[in-house]
């Protein structure tokens, strides 16, 4: 009797487990959308962008990964595979296909495509990604690591497919400007976001394009003559926008007089005044800082991330009352800043807070200019090196910068949080002698464990 109580008690509390186990799994499989990333560079962490793009899909699309499968091309086309399921995941409207290009000469044909590529189709419309292009080696390659763009891709392109709207950005020149020669990272970004960037010789052409949403002056070295300032005063009151971004020049205050003319129009006031930040200046230099934000659609979302931007040499902004349109600070320095104006004397390393002649912190570096009915006008800033391609990729400085221009283009699901560029799987190589460590551990020594485990137990139990 005994014996046999001790067998039915063995045999519920089994079934008991296996129970718990069953229930346990369904209970983990009915929450498919759940799931912790613990990976250091949060690898499967979608951004805001692509969450917002993806929620936004309301006909079916269908996402083609055509691969070209050889030894050493297995890790890169498994990463690109991740992240389109990470997509499909989230949304049932996205449905992805993996073929082996080799073998479908018909797909490669009518998608016109020779190598490894994503191809997104939805009804007559489709967009090819090469996915070469998703990786860049890091230095000179030869250690096998890279950076992955797949996300910032793959987002772009499911946004363009429903979107066939594009805007036009002007560049001013002619002024010791930061041409798109400097700026080939934002230019890229631009027209990622269905944003075309053209220069403009304003002296030669006369007027600034009517086909233009934005005219665009980054760190001008000189000043706008009388007749490029008429053209875009002219422009700007036909309905055009402007983004007016500051860059350091030691006799500004004596040379800008046009450019203070222009951003006079909005009420911002030029203080000719470098900002100087005693708190950055154990980590980065006192002419760096990472600014704070104001409250506007522009940083909102980049606020509620903590994603700065970092500037350098940026010039001290005031604003002045008028009528005509609605002043929202976007960006200033911390208490412990000023604005030194003895421009010859920070040249000589000679800087110290006057409060009767520098500008007392916070320093205002930044402006939004709205019309009394609340559209967007224009953005001027008191920095611009952060948009350059050595600096764009700093904190929050690409962010920053595109939030700007898709405000003033009115693209509202542009003002976001994008992609970050993440760095590649890596590979770990083994040598000999840890593989057969490996092997022995997990095929044989836990098994054998739990072998020796059952065999005691069954050896007591005899015994009892």
């Amino acid at each position: 009797m005994k014996k046999w109580l001790s067998h039915t008690n063995s045999t519920v509390l089994s079934v008991a487990v296996i129970g718990i186990f069953i229930l346990l799994t369904l209970f983990l499989n009915s929450l498919s959308g759940f799931q912790l990333d613990l990976t250091a560079n949060k690898q499967y962490t979608l951004s805001d962008q692509s969450l917002t793009a993806i929620k936004d899909v309301k006909d079916d699309v269908s996402i083609k990964v055509l691969t070209v499968e050889n030894a050493n091309n297995t890790v890169l086309n498994r990463e690109v595979t991740d992240m389109v399921q990470e997509y499909t995941k989230r949304n049932s409207k996205l449905k992805m296909e993996q073929y082996n290009l080799t073998q479908e000469p018909t797909l490669a044909s009518k998608y016109g495509i020779t190598g490894s590529s994503i191809v997104l189709e939805q009804g007559d419309q489709y967009k090819v990604i090469d996915i070469a292009s998703l990786f860049t080696a890091v230095g000179d390659g030869s250690d096998g690591s890279y950076q992955f763009t797949g996300e910032e891709k793959l987002t772009q392109a499911l946004m363009n497919l429903s979107s066939t709207k594009t805007k036009k950005m002007v560049f001013l020149t002619g002024h010791e400007e930061l041409g798109l020669d400097q700026l080939t990272t934002l230019r890229s970004s631009l027209e990622q976001n269905n944003i075309t960037t053209e220069e403009l010789q304003l002296n030669q052409a006369g007027v600034v394009p009517e086909d233009a949403d934005l005219l665009a002056i980054i760190g001008p070295q000189r000043d706008l003559s009388d007749a490029e300032l008429k053209a875009i005063r002219t422009y700007l009151s036909n309905g055009g926008k402007l983004m007016l971004s500051l860059g350091f020049v030691e006799d500004m205050k004596s040379s800008w007089k046009n450019i203070d003319t222009l951003m006079a129009d909005y009420g911002v006031v030029d203080e000719h005044a470098v900002m100087v930040d005693n708190q950055q200046a154990s980590t980065m230099g006192p002419l760096w800082v990472v600014p704070e934000y104001g409250t506007h659609a522009i940083t909102d979302k980049l606020s509620a991330s903590q994603l700065y931007p970092m500037l350098s040499l940026s010039i001290a902004l005031t604003s002045k009352e008028q009528e005509k349109y609605t002043l929202s600070p976007l960006i200033q320095s911390s208490d412990d800043s000023y604005g030194e104006t003895n421009i010859e004397g920070l040249l000589q390393n000679e800087t110290a807070n006057d409060p009767d002649q520098d500008i007392q912190g916070p320093v205002e570096l930044g402006y939004a200019a709205d019309t009394t009915e609340g559209k967007p006008k224009a953005v001027i800033l008191g920095s611009s090196i952060f948009m350059q391609d050595s600096e764009i990729g700093n904190g929050g400085n690409r962010d920053f910068i595109l939030n700007i221009v898709n405000y003033l283009s009115e693209k509202e699901d542009g003002l976001t949080i994008r992609p970050r560029v993440q760095a590649g799987y890596e590979v770990a190589y083994l040598n000999g002698e840890q593989a057969r460590t490996i092997f022995f551990v997990a095929i044989v020594g836990f098994p054998l464990i739990f072998v020796i485990i059952g065999v005691f137990l069954w050896w007591r139990r005899r015994r009892v």
